[in-house]
């Protein structure tokens, strides 16, 4: 038999195993022929038993003289097992069905207790038999405590130099060790203390772990020490881009009516940052640049277009508090206003259109509204129109026309006509209201977003390529059936006509 932790134990040496194991052999030949000696009559068998005493020891606290159990065993071999705590009791085998049980001074002011199990190894009938062993608590207990001096570090980001700690202890045989969960700290251990070392910190944030320093005996709390890592420090730097990309070297140039925002981002790095515009001439105060939190917006006040027909100029300039950094200049450039809204300087004839058509009638809401309004557009075989989008692909020519008709009301039949007639073109009727009765087309106007109204439109894959803004002329309606003839005799604001006619039926939208 061998001690061990929970598991079963025949002899402290192994040398004394074969001797133990002959000694037991001898005995039980002995116990043979005494047996036959007095054997029972055939027929007659021995019942297996196992048996120790006494049941208990008690050992006062500094008490290592060595006390007994006796094992009586009746036809079953045995072996004996002490539980992994118990490291406090030496259990030796003596003469044969002895075992000697030493324990070692009891530092501690309280008692402790253990068992020493003795179990048979070849029969499971026979239940095993446990030897309580008691030790006093020692009336002048050895006083066990650690303490570790520093009980927190700090690490530079990068760099950083070793650390000591100092732990030092009290009480006989008190032993430590150290455990700490952070990858990123290597703990050396030697004699009086421990050497901490930090890898370098890859992130801007702080890091913190503790490493924990645990004694060898409970009475003494473990300790921590808390370790703060700085993050790392990234040089001051300002960084601009626009779009995913870099900014244009030429700056942005705007329409004379554009006020659609343009979004500068910048990247600030331990830097702060402020941003102005810089007027040209006495063009001041057209363009305004402000702060966001991700970089900047620049954009053309609202009520500020450039009606003059000579481009204007700002610096968008953008500082910082950091030497070496900076400035950083955006040019911005606001054409003048164009003569005319149209690209287009040619007379256009495009022909008849059977293509396509999309038909919205705003239909007359009640008694007192002498008039609907209509939303007409056509176009060329090669040209798409996409309804849930309001976006057109491909090529050919493109119509639109808003006019005012007689009044339409709501049906039954969810029929609705165009009304016959001849229909002129003139301001638009936003400008204009009193252009808002029965007969007359909304001219052409652009906005800083979109052509509005009434546009001829020359498309190329998805794009405009070149337009003319209708601002005079007459529209012929005539409808047989469901069939309408309409020819157009527009001309645009720069002076040139813009003709062709549609033939066909109108797939018609009512809404108020």
């Amino acid at each position: 038999m061998t001690e061990g932790s929970g598991i079963p134990v025949r002899l402290p040496q192994p040398l004394q195993t074969t001797e133990t194991t002959m000694k037991k052999i001898l005995f039980v030949a002995a116990a043979c022929l005494l047996a036959a000696a007095c054997s029972p009559t055939d027929g007659e068998s021995t019942t297996a038993s196992l048996e120790v005493s006494p049941s208990s020891l008690t050992f006062g606290a500094e008490d290592t003289t060595p006390q007994e159990i006796t094992v009586t065993a009746t036809g079953v071999e045995w072996e004996y097992t002490l539980p992994s705590s118990a490291d406090w009791i030496t259990v030796d085998d003596g003469t044969a069905g002895k075992l000697l049980v030493t324990v070692a001074a009891n530092p501690a002011a309280e008692a402790r207790t253990a068992s020493v199990t003795v179990r048979p190894t070849d029969n499971d009938d026979v239940k095993a038999k446990n030897v309580t062993v008691k030790q006093e608590g020692n009336a002048n207990p050895v006083v066990y405590s650690l303490t570790v001096e520093p009980a927190s570090l700090t690490f530079g980001a990068e760099g950083a130099a070793p650390q000591e700690v100092t732990v030092t202890t009290e009480g006989e045989g008190l032993t430590w060790s150290t455990s700490t969960e952070a990858d990123w700290l290597t703990v050396t251990e030697k004699a009086g203390g421990f050497t901490v070392s930090a890898a370098d910190n890859p992130d801007t944030s702080e890091r913190t772990a503790d490493i924990t320093v645990t004694p060898s005996e409970s009475s003494a709390s473990p300790k921590a020490v808390r370790v703060v890592q700085e993050g790392k420090v990234l040089p001051p730097s300002l960084t601009l881009s626009y779009d995913g990309g870099a900014l244009p070297e030429e700056g942005f140039t705007l329409s004379y009516n554009d006020h659609n925002p343009i979004y500068i981002d910048i990247e600030a790095v331990n830097v702060e940052w402020n941003i102005s515009v810089e007027d040209e001439g006495d063009s001041a105060g057209w363009l305004n640049a402000v702060k966001t939190d991700k970089g900047a917006v620049i954009q053309v006040l609202d009520g500020n277009e450039n009606n003059s027909s000579e481009a204007r100029r700002c610096t968008v300039r953008i500082t910082a508090d950091t030497e070496g950094i900076g400035p950083f200049e955006i040019p911005v450039t606001q054409e003048g206003k164009p003569e005319f809204d149209s690209t287009l300087a040619e007379d256009v004839d495009f022909g008849t259109l059977t293509g396509g058509n999309y038909v919205i009638v705003y239909l007359t809401k009640n008694e007192e509204q002498a008039y609907a309004f209509w939303d007409l557009r056509f176009w060329s075989d090669g040209v798409t129109f996409d309804m849930n989008t309001g976006t057109y692909s491909g090529s050919g020519d493109l119509v639109t026309v808003y006019l005012v008709s007689e009044p339409v009301y709501k049906n039954d039949d969810s029929e609705y006509y165009l009304p016959d007639g001849t229909y002129t073109v003139g301001t638009d009727i936003y400008s204009d209201p009193s252009r808002l009765v029965p007969g007359n087309i909304s001219g052409g106007y652009r906005t800083p977003y979109a052509r509005s109204h009434t546009w001829y439109m020359r498309m190329n894959e998805g794009n405009v390529e070149g337009d003319a803004c209708i601002t005079t002329g007459t529209m012929t309606v005539k409808r047989t059936g469901e069939t309408y003839s309409i020819s157009f005799d527009f001309g645009s604001d720069a002076l040139y006509s813009v003709k062709g006619s549609f033939e066909g039926a109108f797939t018609i939208g009512a809404t108020y």
